[in-house]
């Protein structure tokens, strides 16, 4: 009995010996020693990955995508300050707007406004960035050059969404109400004044411009319609999926996509006729909406599937996974980075659209390498078993 222990414990011993050799010897030849692939999923696919998560509320960088636990910054919109470089982040759990600067992908300031802040847009004719607070009615407009908040404007109740049009100007508010037609307005600003209030259908959240014939589509969530001002005038409303949310517009085919979360749609609107040409079927509860001019592709903040998804034309191509509750979407042309706020996470997820050269697979071990290692391995057996036969 104790000859066959003794013989086990060589043999484990000599398969101890093996590994640690194995292991050192990959080791000194830099080949990995697991076969876990990089933390960034999707590196080769042209529509992007998630390169690194921002945690707002400890300003850290984290590589790759990271869910992290609920906290009380609930980001929301989000905007790009191509004056400095600079993104904002309107944080609604704390009343605040977080500056990341694109170059470090780290907050470099946080600014206090309203209650609720939700929508953010840039007026580049001003420099100004707009900021709606959904919780004190109101806009608050911070100076881009200083980060500092110079003017808050009384707008109407619970206002949601922000666009600017380089047409005329001006900067649309979109008040959501209380969910009455006789409430449910946008405020039309020039600079700090607001000089029309414009009604539109029910609940109006999302709004953006469109350059090709110079409106403004308006998303009327409890109408289940899009509604299209020129200037302060509404020419038209538009029929979509059930309880739309997010606008964006596409410049390179003159459409408006809309994200209708009830019906798990999003809804296409050719600029040119102002009628749906497409509907397409996307995940569960789509908000947030951003064109990519790098790509041409949409990127659509699923909140239900905590993804983005890709659009290109009128099919999905891809599909991100992000942080939790994903809400608002934007692009920095300084970095070709696509910006995405997670609500539920209170972070904020960067994804890259470049094609990554890393690989997610377990890396190839040369030929070489393992030659060695088999001599190596052959040799140390060869060894112990000469040293066993001894007497």
């Amino acid at each position: 009995m104790f000859a066959m222990v003794w013989r086990m414990a060589k043999r484990g011993q000599l398969i101890l010996i093996i590994a640690v050799s194995i292991a050192i010897l990959l080791s000194a030849f830099g080949l990995p020693v697991t076969a876990y692939g990089s933390q960034n999923s999707g590196q080769s696919s042209p529509a992007g990955y998630v390169k690194y998560t921002l945690d707002l509320l400890n300003n850290t960088l984290i590589n790759g995508n990271f869910v992290n636990t609920h906290n009380a910054m609930k980001p929301y919109g989000i905007a790009y300050d191509p004056s400095n470089g600079y993104i904002y982040v309107t944080d609604s759990g704390s009343d605040s707007v977080s500056v990341i600067n694109g170059a470090t992908n780290t907050v470099i300031a946080n600014i206090t406004v309203g209650s609720r802040p939700l929508g953010v847009a840039y007026d580049p004719s001003n420099g100004y960035i707009y900021v709606a607070n959904w919780g004190s009615d109101t806009v608050s407009v911070i100076n881009g050059k200083t980060n500092t908040v110079i003017a808050n404007i009384t707008v109407g109740p619970y206002p949601v969404g922000v666009a600017y049009d380089p047409s005329n100007g001006y900067i649309y508010v979109t008040n959501s109400g209380a969910g009455t037609v006789s409430v449910d307005t946008v405020s039309v600003i020039n600079g700090t004044t607001v000089i029309a209030t414009i009604p539109v259908g029910t609940w109006p959240q999302g709004i953006a411009y469109d350059s090709s014939n110079g409106y403004i589509y308006v998303a009327n969530t409890f109408s289940g319609t899009v509604s299209v001002i020129d200037g302060t005038t509404v020419i038209a409303n538009i029929t979509v999926g059930s309880m739309p949310v997010g606008v964006a517009y596409d410049p390179s085919n003159g459409y408006i996509y809309v994200t209708t979360p009830v019906s798990d749609t999003v809804s296409v609107i050719n600029g040119a006729t102002n009628t749906v040409i497409a509907t397409i079927p996307v995940g569960s509860a789509a908000w947030g909406v951003a064109y990519d001019p790098s790509n041409g592709y949409i990127y659509v903040a699923d909140t239900g599937s905590n993804s983005v998804l890709v659009i290109d034309g009128t099919t999905v191509i891809a599909n991100i996974t992000v942080g939790s509750m994903p809400a608002g979407v934007a692009y920095d042309p300084s970095n070709g980075y696509i910006y995405v706020t997670n609500y539920g996470s209170g972070t904020v997820s960067i994804i890259s659209t470049s094609v990554s050269t890393n690989s997610t697979s377990p890396s190839v071990v040369p030929t070489w390498a393992v030659v060695v290692v088999v001599v190596v391995v052959v040799l140390i057996v060869a060894l112990l078993m000469i040293k066993h036969r001894k007497p």
